[in-house]
């Protein structure tokens, strides 16, 4: 009996382990399957991408734009995700609103490209192909809102066609101050040779005619010879920068390199950059250099203090600070790109032997060479966007704080990607804590709105408007 009971126990195992086996098996197939579908409708789709490229590439020859059809009547957002999030002990409102007439993106991972800002009870929405809408603040309180579309000469003034599509050219920012109107954008000085630059025009409801504010003196081709260093390197307009924020008189201008990185440190030019730019008589002072793409400019006016954000190569990704008592406009404060990073450079295969490292080396200390050490770095990289500060009205507590974008890979959000950081700060700039809120979406842009006291953003994985209310 006891043997039988034995033999009993053995075929159960057997037979147990034969379904474990039989249902991994089928598992796998079914993985292998959904692989398989995932990558046909990734096929599918970046067909349908080259085909629309392709069509709205004919009809721009035609001075036909798909996107002025679309744009004619407004564009229509409609209620969409709706989620509690909580940040210590506090309750907030996270809602969405979606739109399927921004259609198209300035980089792979998005669905759409644009940027926001807040001015005399309107909401303005710039998309990165230069199409300017509005509506008033209150229509965010329905289910459903259109944003009405202003119209412009951006494309009397904006002639290439990279401008216009999905592609890494495009709109940076949009700014609105005393009844002013200001657009960062990459610009083609001439045949495949840009910068990053800055429009300029009055706010109207109708019509809005720019003209040029700022734009340097030379471009960067994009056959330059630097180029030729590595053979993943090329000229990239996602290295742009193009943050803008007004202080005092002078509005506060953000460049990229465009990967040619060795710029940065060159005084006598104006990318990897943080420029300032008299409103008055439009006269221009670098106040910080070693940058690589800042993509995120917060003032802090009790600190008097300037806070940005800044994409790294593979890591290194930082949230610097410039303290705007320490100017003296002859010591330009330098960051160290691309001397000091904490990042290494992209395909870099770890062996030292890159090329690269001889004219940008990355040394992992900025202080020891002399450079300014971020305040923060993130290590992998998380993508990051946009800086806004938030008041204790909107966040309680006894430090100062701000808020930051991400962008980065879905696949790694438990490190912070396509989400927000919420960072506590001391009057010494020092972070106190951090605090991961997920969004699920690469945030683009973020404003604080004051007179409604909630954060606003732009969620390009989306298409969405998103706000975030304390209830």
């Amino acid at each position: 009996m006891k043997k039988l009971k034995l033999y009993f126990i053995y075929l159960l195992i057997l037979l147990f382990t034969t379904i474990f086996f039989i249902a991994l098996i089928n598992l796998k197939k079914n993985i292998d399957n959904k692989s398989d579908q995932l990558s046909y409708v990734q096929k599918n789709l970046a067909n349908k991408k080259a085909q629309l490229k392709n069509i709205h590439n004919k009809l721009l020859k035609k001075n036909i734009n798909i996107e002025n059809l679309v744009f004619e009547d407004g564009i229509t957002f409609r209620s969409g995700i709706k989620k509690n999030l909580k940040l210590k002990e506090y309750d907030y409102d996270f809602k969405e609103f979606i739109s399927d007439d921004i259609i198209f993106s300035k980089h792979p991972d998005a669905s759409s490209s644009a940027y926001i800002d807040y001015y005399d009870d309107n909401i303005f929405l710039v998309t990165a192909t230069g199409q300017i809408t509005y509506s008033n603040v209150k229509n965010l309180d329905e289910n459903k809102f259109i944003l009405s579309s202003i119209k412009s000469n951006i494309q009397k003034i904006i002639r290439y066609d990279e401008f216009y599509y999905s592609s890494q050219f495009g709109i940076k920012d949009i700014l609105i101050r005393n009844n002013q109107i200001y657009v960062s954008y990459v610009k083609e000085h001439y045949k495949d040779c840009f910068s990053t630059s800055i429009l300029k025009g009055e706010v109207n409801f109708s019509y809005i005619f720019f003209n040029e504010f700022y734009s340097p003196d030379k471009c960067i081709e994009k056959d330059n010879k630097f180029y030729d260093t590595h053979k993943s390197d090329k000229m990239t307009a996602h290295q742009a920068g193009g943050r803008m924020i007004i202080v005092n008189n002078n509005l506060i201008f953000s460049t990229g390199e465009f990967r040619y990185r060795i710029l940065a440190q060159d005084k006598e030019s104006d990318f990897g950059k943080i420029i300032s730019i008299n409103l008055s008589n439009k006269s221009k002072k670098i106040i910080s250099m070693g940058h690589r793409n800042p993509q995120g400019l917060y003032f802090d006016n009790d600190l008097n203090t300037l806070f940005s954000t800044e994409h790294g190569p593979s890591g290194g990704d930082e949230i610097n600070y410039l303290d705007f008592n320490q100017i003296n406009y002859i010591d330009i404060p330098n960051y160290g790109w691309p001397m000091a990073s904490y990042g290494r450079h992209y395909f870099d295969l770890g062996d030292d032997q890159d090329p690269r490292y001889k004219l940008s080396p990355l040394k992992k200390s900025h202080s020891k060479y002399g450079f300014i050490e971020p305040l923060k770095y993130f290590d992998p990289s998380v993508g990051i966007s946009q800086i806004i500060g938030i008041p204790n009205d909107f966040y309680k507590s006894d430090n100062n704080n701000f808020l930051v974008g991400t962008m980065g890979n879905a696949k790694k959000l438990k490190e912070g990607m396509i989400s927000i950081f919420l960072f506590e700060y001391d009057n010494e700039k020092k972070i106190i804590s951090s605090e991961f809120i997920p969004i699920m979406s690469r945030v683009r842009d973020m404003i604080f709105v004051e007179d409604k006291n909630f954060v606003l953003m732009y969620l390009e994985t989306n298409n969405s408007l998103a706000i975030l209310k304390k209830k």
